[in-house]
């Protein structure tokens, strides 16, 4: 495992989704699809999300079988890389 805790890796995924909640709460998809500033707040707390959830041990994603895991870490991918 990465040398950062799993309790700093848990504390990013919950710090980028509650960001994420504040910038997107009350607004449309249409306004969010011209806001290029959200956008990117968005992209990027998905994409700490998908970082922080690699460094995650087996046993804790084995404990929360309802996330998907892979998915979650693979939009990350495709994110930086499509």
């Amino acid at each position: 495992m990465n040398p950062r805790s799993a309790a700093l890796c848990l504390l990013d995924i919950i710090e980028a989704i509650e960001r994420v909640q504040i910038v997107m709460a009350d607004l449309s998809l249409d306004a969010y699809e011209t806001d290029w500033q959200r956008q990117w707040v968005v992209e990027r707390g998905i994409e700490i999300v998908s970082e922080a959830s690699r460094h995650l041990s087996d046993e804790i994603k084995t404990r929360h079988p309802e996330i998907p895991w892979k998915k979650v870490a693979g939009i990350g991918n495709v994110l930086r890389h499509d």
